[in-house]
C-alpha cells in the first residue's frame, strides 16, 4: 500500500514520515540545506500483518507542499490511492491545505486520514478548535470516512497511534485486480554503479517478474508521432525499498532494466507496461466534474498520473458547466497521453492556477463527426455510467463490433478477460481480430440482402456488384474481416451468388431463350472477332437484325454479365473486360498508377473510348481516379 502526503509547506509532512519510518524523505541536497521538500520523497515503514501473519511494508510519498512545485506535488498523489493530509497545530488551515484537499477530493481517493501535527506546540483548547473547524472543512469537501489525529514528531506524541492506523488501513487493503496487466508510472530514472538503469515509480496495475520484458511508452516519442515502443527487460526489482522477485499493484517500485534505452530518454511520466498503445491519443471523451466555472473551448492544463500537457476542453452537451455539475465533454491534447479507459484526470486553469475539476477517460478514440447527436449522448452517459470492466466491455459489444488488441491496450487488461468472455457467452462470435455480437452479424446480413434488391432493382442492366463496393454502401467504416466472413456465409448459404465476380441474389437470375441464344453467339463472335466496344446500332447492322430488339437483348446480356455497356449504347464482352483489367493490373503492380494516355496505349483505342473504358472502370469500383490518372481499388475484381 502507499501513501501520499499532502498540506502547506512547513507543516511538518516530512518530520511526520521521518518520526513513522526512520527516513528523511528529503534526499536533496538543496531540500536538506533549505529544510524544503522540491520533488518527490520516498520512505518506508515495516510491520506485521495479523491479516497474513507475514511481515510488510507500507510505502510513503512526500510531496512539496509551497505552490511553486505543485506539478511535483500532482505527480506524487496522481499515482496514489490513499492520502494523508498534514496540518499544524500552531498554525491552522492555510492556502495550500484547502488547494491539496480539493485535489485530495477530485482524484477521488479510496481514503483520508488528516493529521494535526506539531501538538507540543498548541494547547489542547487549540487541538480541539481546529478538529472541530477540520471535521466540518473535510464533511464540506465529501470526505465524511476521514480520521483525524493529533501528533508531534517532536516528541513523539500520538506517533504510535498513527501508526496502528496506517497499519490497519494497509490490512485492510482491497486486493488489486488481478485481471489488469502490468502498469508503472515512471517519476525517477538514474544509474547505479555497477547495475545499470533503473526507474522508479508506482505499480497501479497488475504483477511483474525478474526477467518480464516490459513496453517502455515515452511521451516525448509520442509527441513525435512514434507509437513503437521500446522493449526492456527487467533484470532486478526493489518494491516497498525491498529486493524481491515480483512486484504488484500498489507498491513503489524501482526496476532495474536492461534494453536499448538511455536514461536521457526517460522522462516523469513515461509509463512500463505489458501492452503497449498502437494508437497515439490525442483526443479523448470524458466525464467530468467542474470544481468552478468551464467554458466551452476553455485552456486548460491536464495532470494524468506523473505527468501533465495542455489542451482544449469541448462541451458537448452546454456552452459552459457550472460548479459541482457533470456533464460529458471532449479534450484535445496539445501532447499525446499514454491513457486507459477509467483513468482519472484533474484539470488546471493555466492563468489562474485553480483546479477546474476532474475527468474520467471513457473513450480513447471517439469519432471525427456526430460527437453531439443525441444517440452518441446517449451512448456516452450509458457508458459513463459503468465502472466493472466486464460490463464495459459487454456494453461496447452491444454497440459495436470490438477490436480485441484495442480493448486489450484500451483497457490494459490480460488476454483471459477476453478469453473468459467468449467462452462464456456464446453469442459472441470472433472474426479475424474483431468481436461482434451474433445479432450484428444478423442485421448485418439483412442489410446486404436488402441493398442487394434495392440494387438489382434500381440496375437492371446489371447482373450484380462488385465486393468492394458492397462494402462501402452497406458497411462502410465497419470491420472489413466481419462483412467478408458474412458475404462468405451468405454464399455457403445460397443467398447469394457470385457470378464472373459480381455479387447478386441468388435469385436473381436470367436465361436466355433459344433464339436469344441463338443471337448471343453471334455477338459474342464478332466481339470475339473485333475485340472493341461496339455501339448497337452496328451490332444490328452486321447481325441483319432490328437495332431496338438487340438493344433489348443486349440488356439482358448486360444482367447476365456477359457483356457491359461502358456508357449507353456501347457494349463491350466480359473476355474483352477481363483482358483490360488484367493489363491495368500488371501495369499498376509495376508503376502504382494509370495515366490515361498510358491506358490508350495499353487498350490501342482512340482517346475518347479509352476515357469511357477508364470511367466504367471507376463505376463499378475497380480503379479509383485520382487528379489525372486512376490507382487500383479493388484489383479482385473482372478476374477469369
Amino acid at each position: 500500500m502507499i501513501i501520499a502526503t499532502a498540506g502547506h509547506v512547513d507543516h511538518g509532512k516530512t518530520k511526520l514520515l521521518q518520526a513513522l519510518t526512520g527516513i528523511n524523505a528529503d534526499r536533496l541536497p538543496e531540500e536538506q540545506q533549505r529544510g524544503l521538500t522540491i520533488d518527490l520523497g520516498y520512505a518506508f515503514m515495516p510491520y506485521h500483518s495479523t491479516k497474513s501473519n507475514q511481515p510488510q511494508r507500507l510505502g510513503f510519498i512526500d510531496v512539496p507542499g509551497h505552490e511553486k512545485f505543485l506539478s511535483n506535488m500532482l505527480a506524487g498523489v496522481g499515482t496514489a490511492h490513499h492520502a494523508m493530509l498534514v496540518v499544524a497545530g500552531d498554525e491552522g488551515i492555510m492556502p495550500q491545505s484547502y488547494e491539496h484537499l480539493t485535489i485530495l477530493r477530485l482524484l477521488a481517493m479510496d481514503s483520508l486520514t488528516v493529521v494535526i501535527t506539531k501538538s507540543d506546540l498548541t494547547t489542547v483548547e487549540q487541538q480541539q478548535q481546529l478538529e472541530a473547524t477540520l471535521s466540518q472543512l473535510l464533511f464540506q469537501y465529501g470526505f465524511t470516512q476521514a480520521t483525524i489525529f493529533h501528533c508531534s514528531a517532536h516528541t513523539n506524541n500520538g506517533i504510535d497511534e498513527l501508526k496502528q492506523h496506517l497499519i490497519d488501513l494497509a490490512d485492510n487493503e482491497q486486493q488489486h485486480d488481478n485481471t489488469l496487466n502490468f502498469k508503472l508510472a515512471i517519476d525517477r530514472a538514474f544509474h547505479v554503479k555497477g547495475s545499470g538503469l533503473v526507474v522508479t515509480g508506482t505499480a497501479l496495475n497488475g504483477q511483474i517478474n525478474v526477467g518480464d520484458s516490459l513496453c517502455l511508452v515515452s511521451h516525448s516519442n509520442l509527441k513525435k508521432g512514434h507509437s513503437q515502443p521500446q522493449i526492456v527487460r527487467i533484470k532486478s526489482i526493489h518494491a516497498q525499498g525491498q529486493t524481491t522477485e515480483s512486484a504488484t499493484a500498489n507498491q513503489r517500485v524501482a526496476l532495474n532494466i536492461s534494453g536499448d534505452i538511455n536514461k536521457s530518454n526517460l522522462n516523469r511520466g513515461d509509463w512500463l507496461l505489458q501492452t503497449a498503445p498502437t494508437t497515439i491519443i490525442k483526443r479523448i471523451t470524458v466525464k467530468l466534474t467542474a470544481n468552478h466555472l468551464i467554458k466551452h473551448w476553455q485552456n486548460i492544463q491536464v495532470f494524468h498520473a506523473a505527468t501533465h500537457t495542455t489542451a482544449r476542453i469541448a462541451l458537448l452537451e452546454d456552452k459552459q458547466l457550472a460548479q459541482g455539475e457533470t456533464a460529458l465533454a471532449e479534450i484535445t491534447l496539445d501532447t499525446p497521453l499514454c491513457l486507459t479507459e477509467q483513468d482519472r484526470l484533474l484539470l488546471r486553469d493555466p492563468a489562474q492556477k485553480i483546479n477546474l475539476g476532474s475527468a474520467m477517460v471513457i473513450d480513447l478514440l471517439p469519432p471525427n463527426r456526430g460527437k453531439r447527436t443525441p444517440l452518441r449522448l446517449e451512448y456516452l452517459n450509458q457508458r459513463a455510467s459503468l465502472n466493472s470492466l466486464n460490463d464495459i466491455i459487454a456494453f461496447k459489444l452491444q454497440h459495436a463490433p470490438q477490436s480485441r488488441q484495442q480493448l486489450l491496450e484500451q483497457h490494459q487488461c490480460k488476454t483471459d478477460v477476453i478469453n473468459h468472455l467468449l467462452a462464456t457467452n456464446t453469442t459472441i462470435n470472433q472474426y479475424g481480430d474483431y468481436l461482434c455480437y451474433v445479432s450484428y452479424q444478423q442485421d448485418l446480413q439483412q442489410h446486404i440482402i436488402a441493398t442487394l434488391e434495392q440494387y438489382h432493382q434500381q440496375a437492371q442492366d446489371t447482373l450484380g456488384i462488385g465486393k468492394d463496393r458492397l462494402y462501402r454502401m452497406v458497411a462502410l467504416n465497419q470491420p472489413q474481416v466481419i462483412f467478408n466472413a458474412i458475404i462468405d456465409q451468405l454464399l455457403n448459404q445460397q443467398l447469394l451468388a457470385n457470378t464472373r465476380g459480381w455479387l447478386h441474389l441468388a435469385a436473381h437470375q436470367l436465361q436466355l431463350t433459344q433464339p436469344e441464344l441463338h443471337c448471343w453467339h453471334q455477338i459474342e463472335q464478332l466481339m470475339a472477332t473485333h475485340s472493341q466496344p461496339w455501339w448497337i446500332r452496328d451490332l444490328a447492322a452486321e447481325m441483319g437484325e432490328n437495332e431496338e430488339n438487340i438493344r433489348k437483348l443486349s440488356y439482358k446480356l448486360a444482367q447476365l454479365s456477359y457483356i457491359a455497356a461502358i456508357v449507353k449504347d456501347r457494349y463491350v464482352s466480359h473476355h474483352y473486360l477481363v483482358n483490360m483489367a488484367t493489363a491495368v493490373r500488371q501495369h499498376t503492380a509495376q508503376h502504382q498508377k494509370l495515366e490515361t494516355a498510358e491506358f490508350r496505349d495499353i487498350s490501342q483505342l482512340g482517346r475518347k473510348v479509352a476515357i469511357q473504358l477508364l470511367e466504367y472502370f471507376d463505376k463499378i469500383g475497380f480503379t479509383k481516379r485520382k487528379f489525372n490518372y486512376r490507382e487500383l481499388k479493388d484489383q479482385d475484381l473482372l478476374q477469369d
